[in-house]
């Protein structure tokens, strides 16, 4: 398999990351497998593509530090040459009903969900080469927020407005700019929820049940695709129905 195409996944060592980026990489991408603070993980996402046959590295950054992202960037060009695709797809999780949500916690829904997703986007559109894919991983509550929802919904919104902007700034350059809306997904950010409330979130899709990192790295692959290229400025829902 021919590994002329690079990749970069934010979050790429988590439950969805980390299916991105080993999809990604059997689509023959060498992969940037970036990482906030679990290093094992991965560290084991770059085996198994390696010992599959793929070519992949593994690069920590605090999403959140300007300096930390631009060398991010700067090391996956040096090592791969350029960026095709860019998947922002690092994300906290939390929030509760808006009384009980402490600014800490908002503030740091913020930084990760917001700052840290700018902060990619922006470089991204610094750094990709001309008919690339940005893609960012945003969330079925962007659009239909639920109780105890809000905190995290807004800050989903925010960067899903952005991106139909971006995709207006860059269209010149053939560069391609989306979000996917999963469901609740696990293993993932979702999995630590109670199961009072996974089970809601089974109930709302029709086929009874929560989604799964495998149900969402083929639309990255998709949207990577030369296939996809007429598609732009878009939010596809990703949630098994649950938002209908």
């Amino acid at each position: 398999m021919s590994h002329n195409r690079s990749a970069l996944v934010t979050g790429g060592s988590g439950g969805i990351g980390s299916e991105i980026c080993k999809r990604l990489a059997r689509d023959g991408y060498r992969v940037v497998v970036h990482y906030g603070t679990d290093q094992k993980a991965a560290e084991e996402v770059v085996q198994e593509i390696t010992e599959s046959g793929g070519v992949a590295i593994a690069h920590s950054a605090d999403v959140t530090n300007e300096d930390e992202i631009q060398s991010l960037f700067e090391s996956a060009i040096t090592e791969f040459g350029s960026l095709n695709v860019v998947v922002a797809n690092a994300g906290a999780g939390g929030g509760g009903p808006v009384e009980d949500v402490e600014l800490a916690d908002f503030k740091k829904l913020v930084d990760v969900n917001l700052v840290g997703a700018f902060l990619t986007l922006r470089e991204a559109a610094r750094r990709l080469s001309d008919g690339g894919r940005l893609i960012f991983i945003s969330s079925q509550l962007a659009e239909r927020p639920r109780i105890g929802t809000g905190a995290y919904s807004a800050t989903k919104a925010g960067i899903d407005a952005m991106i139909v902007s971006m995709s207006h700034e860059l269209g010149t350059k053939g560069i391609t700019v989306n979000s996917i809306r999963p469901g609740a997904t696990e293993p993932g950010i979702f999995a630590g929820s109670n199961e009072e409330r996974k089970e809601f979130f089974r109930n709302l899709s029709p086929f009874k049940r929560l989604g799964h990192p495998n149900d969402i790295a083929p639309i990255v692959s998709f949207l990577a695709s030369n296939d996809a290229a007429w598609i732009t400025g878009q939010h596809l829902r990703a949630d098994g129905g649950a938002s209908n």
